[in-house]
């Protein structure tokens, strides 16, 4: 229903209102046609009625639409579990960022981590307690970044970081806090406190690369740190 319907009603009920003045003001007492313009008075009531019903019903139903529409929006953004933006999500605003690094002549720098032995703590805790990890995880990368930082579930126990503008030099010093945090922190939920470890890889954005080989980069240095000793970061070459 329109705005001009909603004003139509609000037109029809004023207009009831001075119907019903005309009927209670006694001066048409008499009149042969008043009992008829009364019986006509009531069915106009009803009707003005169920158009208000139905006005709060389709305001109802538009609040109820535009919630559902910012969630299903929301959907295609985040990573339900942990509360961070999803692959798709990411994907996008690195292209953004490459965009911005080639009109600017600026560069960027992104950070592929993975939990150390994650499939151990699902075998031993169960996947219940795994999903919960992630989570706390999540919530501690959070707090290694900026606000204009992005982090972003990459896919199982992998997560992917965006660091607008930041030089290699950057991005390994958040590696390195990323690092620490995460071999300081105990995940305790709900169980006595485990500890986990998290490997990182680093890529910087070079002109003349590609967004895809910027992540491929961070992918090989990351496997250069699992295959050192793990609970370490690696900077691409």
């Amino acid at each position: 229903m329109t705005r001009t319907s909603e004003v139509k009603v609000s037109k029809d009920v004023d207009e009831m209102r001075r119907f019903e003045q005309l009927v209670t003001s006694r001066q048409f007492t008499g009149n042969s046609l008043l009992p008829e313009f009364t019986r006509l008075l009531e069915c106009y009531k009803k009707l003005v009625s169920q158009s208000e019903t139905a006005v709060r019903e389709n305001r109802r139903l538009k609040t109820q639409f535009v919630e559902m529409s910012r969630s299903l929006e929301l959907t295609t953004r985040v990573d339900l579990m942990s509360g961070l933006a999803n692959r798709r999500d990411i994907l996008r605003k690195i292209e953004q960022e490459y965009s911005r690094a080639l009109r600017h002549h600026r560069t960027f720098s992104v950070i592929l981590a993975d939990i150390d032995g994650f499939k151990l703590i699902n075998d031993f805790y169960g996947f219940n307690f795994g999903d919960e990890v992630l989570v706390e995880v999540s919530n501690v990368l959070k707090s290694c970044i900026r606000s204009e930082d992005v982090c972003a579930r990459w896919g199982g126990e992998e997560f992917l970081l965006l660091l607008p503008e930041t030089t290699s030099e950057g991005a390994e010093a958040v590696a390195a806090k990323i690092c620490q945090t995460i071999a300081m922190t105990e995940f305790r939920v709900n169980k006595p406190g485990v500890r986990v470890t998290m490997s990182l890889g680093v890529g910087c954005y070079d002109e003349g690369q590609t967004t895809f080989d910027c992540i491929a980069r961070a992918e090989q240095a990351l496997s250069q740190a699992k295959q050192t000793g793990r609970n370490r970061y690696s900077i691409a070459a």
